[in-house]
């Protein structure tokens, strides 16, 4: 009896528990729901209810509508400004796992934030210190989550390009942000708290000391005689680091380009000097892509 019950919790033959609670974190009925949404009282996992604010462009491009050039830049600045704001703060409690903004416009899932650490042990501090803060003027409302496991809540769809619901998708569709940039966030996160690393490294050890031994030995022959990056980067260093994200964003492009007119590829017409640190000229790319695999699914249906 108990391994039947073991085997259906969280799923749709579940007749007690949310599945859609447990693997969101978010449910459309909400309160109304007629199955349990169990939070837990400890998690890895905290989720920020409505703290994104989407502007208007937002929520077009949500919502595939075609949207400008300057439109886009602008989306995309004022969401890479909000994450490395909350990114760096959240850091201030413990080693983050990952963070992610939803681009979901239900009023489930709107504006929803969630940022996974990598023990419960951070994710209580950052709970407890948060308690009855404000961001930008608006109260945080804050909840442990189920979810340790944001590749089953992900709209497997939307990473295709193939979502038909758009942003009224009840399974979380991602802000979109650049590889380079949120790495350089997490080893800005490991320059400024070093006790993070160390003690992943020293968990490491635990688990596998022979191989620890081996890179140990590589690493005696490798000596590096380069001094350590600031962890705060003035602003030349910054627009180097812009440019070079642009440069890698607009080659991406080309080779997309490449795939999609073969020999009749357009001249390009993108500039590598626009201060942005994902390309909008991607993005533009990639909703563009989505359209075309709308139609060509609408084809093969009729």
């Amino acid at each position: 009896m108990a391994g039947g019950l073991e085997r259906v919790y969280g799923t749709e033959e579940d007749k007690v528990n949310c599945s859609f609670y447990i693997k969101i974190g978010a449910c459309r009925y909400e309160n109304k729901c007629q199955r349990i949404h169990s939070i837990p009282p400890i998690s890895q996992t905290i989720l920020f209810k409505h703290m994104y604010q989407n502007s208007p462009m937002e929520v077009a491009i949500a919502s595939g509508n075609a949207v400008s050039q300057a439109g886009i830049e602008e989306a995309l600045e004022k969401f890479e400004n909000f994450y490395e704001d909350v990114f760096l703060k959240l850091a201030e409690f413990g080693e983050i796992e990952d963070l992610i903004v939803c681009e979901n416009i239900g009023d489930h899932l709107v504006g929803n934030v969630y940022v996974k650490y990598t023990s419960e042990y951070y994710a209580e501090g950052c709970f407890n210190a948060l308690q009855n803060l404000s961001y930008e003027n608006r109260p945080l409302q804050m909840e442990y989550s189920p979810v340790l496991d944001f590749s089953s809540a992900k709209c497997k769809q939307y990473i295709d390009g193939t979502c038909q619901r758009g942003g009224a998708c009840n399974y979380l569709h991602l802000k979109k942000i650049s590889t380079k940039f949120k790495k350089s966030l997490f080893n800005q996160m490991y320059e400024e708290h070093p006790d993070f690393k160390e003690k992943k490294e020293k968990e490491n050890i635990e688990k596998s000391p022979k191989k620890h031994k081996k890179k140990e030995k590589k690493s005696k022959k490798k000596k590096s005689s380069s001094s350590r990056e600031s962890s705060r980067r003035n602003s030349i260093e910054r627009q180097k680091m812009i440019n070079d994200w642009n440069e890698t964003g607009i080659q991406n492009v080309s080779q997309a380009q490449k795939l999609m007119y073969g020999n009749n590829m357009p001249a390009p017409v993108y500039t590598p000097k626009v201060s942005m640190r994902t390309s909008p000229e991607l993005l533009q790319l990639q909703l563009q892509l989505a359209a075309l695999k709308e139609q060509l699914a609408a084809i093969k249906m009729s």
